[in-house]
């Protein structure tokens, strides 16, 4: 019997599921609970296929938060039974994204759910509130072999840029139909991108950095270790006050996509091994309140060490 199984058989009210493989983990749950042949024929795998079944809800994120009124809503919506499944479930992504008042919201119902609901929390690690880690389940799942992942994505005929791509995208987990196809059209116009990037202005570049679009980040960060080099110390401080006042998560998105790019342009010197470790470590003395500043500070300079003499890939 394997976990999927042994889960469905004694479902916990409240499971934490961890790992990059989290949201697939809990399809597959679903679609086991709901119908246990995962037959993919039946009016239950039809509709969890085509996201319409009535007593499976994922919550996400509206914005930077999973916020209040999102949790009320559900809330709301759990006091009712299913209607066709077993069971009634709530996935909720992104958990370590929930504002304050939403997670003491979702305590509540935590602490007393109806017998008929099941929540799944999907979350990068287990650094959450610890009132909800003590009313979960915790599973935490293993990662994916890198060489596992290529092997699958090379059945699909891919390129070797898109498939580089896809496995640093994705850390483990295997990619989605939607990311394939997105990194597909994105490769073709990468090359466009990069001469577009080489001729902005610092300040427009730097605006780049927080952009919604990741593949445009990403861009904006290989060409940002580029210039870094040749950077003033005015001119790393002044960077800095600007990283330094963006949001939590977007900094957090602009530490892992410079150690995405370091990765792609760095050698194995001491300098850029060790610019590699402070942005590693950057996401755990943020969490732990250090001075913003002071860190952005910080490793920027030691980027500019590290990306001197860096050229295009």
């Amino acid at each position: 019997m394997n976990l999927i199984e042994s889960l469905a058989r004694a479902p916990s009210h409240a499971m934490l599921v961890v790992g990059a493989t989290a949201a697939q983990f809990a399809k597959r749950f679903v679609q086991h609970l709901f119908c246990p042949q995962e037959c993919e024929k039946c009016p239950h795998c039809t509709k969890l296929a085509h996201g319409t079944h009535p007593d499976l809800t994922w919550v996400s994120k509206a914005g930077k938060r999973i916020g209040i009124d999102q949790v009320r809503e559900l809330q709301q919506k759990a006091l009712y039974p299913p209607l066709e499944a077993p069971k009634k479930i709530y996935v909720i992504e992104s958990v370590e994204d929930l504002s304050l008042e939403a997670a003491n919201s979702l305590l509540k119902i935590l602490e007393a759910p109806p017998r008929y609901v099941i929540f799944i929390l999907l979350a990068k690690s287990t650094n959450i509130l610890p009132t909800i880690l003590s009313r979960c389940r915790i599973i935490k799942l293993p990662t994916l072999p890198r060489s596992q992942i290529e092997k699958l994505l090379r059945e699909r005929s891919l390129s070797d840029s898109e498939i580089e791509a896809l496995l640093e995208l994705t850390k483990g987990a295997l990619p989605d139909e939607p990311l394939i196809e997105a990194v597909r059209k994105f490769i073709p116009q990468r090359p466009a991108l990069q001469q577009q990037f080489a001729k902005l202005p610092d300040n427009d570049l730097w605006g780049a950095l927080t952009e919604k679009d990741l593949f445009v980040r990403r861009e904006a960060q290989i060409e940002l270790l580029r210039r870094l080099g040749s950077y003033t110390s005015a001119q790393v401080l002044a960077l800095a006050a600007v990283l330094s006042k963006c949001d939590p998560e977007e900094l957090e998105f602009f530490i892992r996509e410079a150690l995405y790019a370091l990765r792609q342009l760095a050698s194995a010197e001491p300098a850029k091994i060790q610019a590699v470790y402070a942005l590693e470590t950057a996401p755990w003395k943020l969490q732990r309140n250090a001075n913003v500043q002071l860190l952005v500070e910080s490793l920027l300079f030691m980027l500019r060490e590290s990306a001197s003499g860096l050229s295009a890939p």
